[in-house]
């Protein structure tokens, strides 16, 4: 595992003691905070990707429902005027009807 290097049970070997110890330490702690920097960095970087895209989701989420209700009135208009339409046929029908049959009765026509 990455953690182990660091208790000196695997990595540095035992016979290394002294000054050579502290400066290869020394160098170990240096590039694991170097390493750990460009993480950080990293890491900065894709929250703010994160929360970009966060913000889009919302946004796009807002404009879904919007368009949902759109739908939604939309077909309620439709639904309306088709009733309307349906009225007036059925008047119609019934007006032809009532004129024909006042015809055949020799009325007006």
């Amino acid at each position: 595992m990455w953690f182990q290097s660091i208790s000196g049970q695997t990595g540095l070997g035992r016979s290394a003691r002294g000054p050579n110890m502290t400066e290869s330490l020394t160098e170990r702690l240096l590039s694991a905070e170097r390493e750990a920097g460009f993480h950080e960095r990293d890491m900065s970087s894709l929250e703010r990707e994160r929360i970009d895209l966060e913000h889009r989701v919302n946004r796009m989420e807002a404009e879904l429902d919007s368009l949902r209700k759109r739908r939604l009135e939309s077909y309620a208009r439709w639904w309306n005027a088709r009733d309307e339409r349906d009225r007036a046929r059925h008047l119609c029908r019934r007006l032809r009807r009532k004129i024909d049959k006042t015809r055949r009765r020799g009325g007006d026509g």
